[in-house]
């Protein structure tokens, strides 16, 4: 079975999309298959691929306003990227974190139960910047946690308020919930970088991935023209490429049809 990666951070605009797009599109260029579940109403994961959710399309609204076991089956759709299905997300999730359910949380676990996930290598969940519903709904439902942080002040704190988060979900609903990585994004040569990226290292040690990834207008203009980075050609999009496929190599990710070494896009 796939990996179910839970990608998040409280603070938005931290790349959490990019670092899920950009993912699936590495599995992809690998050989492999990705599916992403695009958990914030903002829809920028669903909209990077290529997808518009009409009102008769099935979502990730559908997987969280009713208790549905194996629902999750009926709301993928492929998208215009080889290798990456999707469940699509618009505004009309955001409700959801007024509802008041007392089994809100599980229905994105019991949705995924019995479904066969065999085609995907990776189950990747976009999570909203909050630590609200969906956020607790994607980590009951999760394998493990990707926190993704710029090298800032403000989005550190937040990996420490997702690291919390974590182990409260642990505790009660997911005893096996684990942390992957967390990942430095939108990198630049600057003095407050450098220095938080040495404060992460130093508290969190190997659980910092290797490899960051850097702040280049290609990331924004492959998603602006719904294109994987590994088929985007402008800008400096070889090294997002090389970026995301070398963090891939880190992650606990197996891929069933891995491609030679050799071979891979980039």
């Amino acid at each position: 079975m796939p990996r179910k990666i839970a990608i998040g951070n409280q603070k938005g605009g931290v790349g959490k999309t990019a670092l899920a797009t950009g993912l699936a599109s590495a599995i992809a260029s690998a050989g492999g298959r990705a599916l992403i579940v695009d958990l914030d109403p903002q829809g920028n994961a669903t909209a990077g691929v290529g997808v518009t959710i009409g009102p008769d399309d099935l979502s990730a609204y559908d997987l969280m306003s009713q208790t549905a076991k194996g629902r999750a089956a009926d709301c993928i759709r492929p998208t215009g990227w080889a290798g990456v299905d999707i469940i699509g997300s618009d505004i009309g999730l955001a409700n959801i974190e007024s509802d008041g359910a007392p089994d809100l949380t599980w229905r994105l676990d019991i949705a995924f139960e019995d479904v066969d996930l065999s085609l995907y290598d990776a189950v990747l969940f976009d999570c909203p910047p909050s630590l609200g519903k969906l956020m607790f709904s994607a980590l009951t439902a999760a394998d493990s946690v990707i926190a993704v942080t710029e090298p800032t002040i403000d989005s550190v704190k937040g990996v420490t308020e997702l690291e919390k988060t974590v182990e409260i979900v642990k505790r009660r609903q997911n005893p096996n919930l684990v942390f992957d990585k967390i990942v430095i994004s939108k990198r630049r040569q600057t003095g407050e970088h450098v220095f938080r990226e040495d404060e992460l290292r130093a508290t969190y040690g190997s659980l910092v991935a290797r490899t960051m990834i850097p702040e280049l207008a290609a990331r924004q203009d492959a998603h602006s023209s719904r294109t994987p980075i590994h088929q985007f050609k402008g800008g400096n999009a070889l090294a997002l490429r090389i970026a995301y496929s070398d963090l891939l190599a880190e992650l606990p990710i197996k891929l069933s049809n891995q491609i030679e070494a050799g071979e891979v896009i980039r």
